[in-house]
């Protein structure tokens, strides 16, 4: 695994590439969390059910999104990366009008971070990172 610090810089982050900060050089990668953040900004609840995510996961593999991807991949290096660092949370419980009931799915999550960013440091990094991934879902 690369070193983030490879690709750390304040116009990455600033100009909203927090994808590629986190991802790498990963084109394909790149590609299917674009296309996994677009799919779950079209719920009102920024969420996906598990069987939503599989049935995905399964699309994505047979090329059918555009791009092709592994099943394993997917949940591996990609969900797994994102629910690590904390910016998808799983086992939200929403209510699913349609079906009347409670169900339990994958959201998006907007990081709770201060307006004004720390001085510097380590600390300012996590706050970019936190401020550049807010404002790729508010776009």
């Amino acid at each position: 695994m690369k070193s983030v610090k490879l690709y750390w810089n304040d116009k990455t982050v600033n100009s909203g590439n927090i994808l590629e900060l986190l991802f790498g050089e990963r084109k394909d990668t790149l590609e299917t969390a674009k296309r996994l953040i677009e799919r779950m900004r079209r719920s009102p609840n920024l969420a996906m059910t598990k069987r939503e995510i599989r049935f995905f996961a399964k699309d994505l593999e047979a090329g059918k999104l555009g791009v092709k991807y592994s099943y394993h991949n997917f949940y591996v290096k990609l969900l797994r990366k994102m629910l690590d660092f904390g910016f998808i949370d799983k086992d939200v419980l929403i209510w699913d009008e349609k079906r009347r009931k409670t169900e339990s799915v994958y959201q998006l999550k907007l990081q709770p971070i201060p307006g004004r960013g720390p001085q510097g440091g380590f600390v300012r990094q996590c706050w970019q990172l936190a401020k550049g991934w807010n404002d790729y879902l508010k776009t």
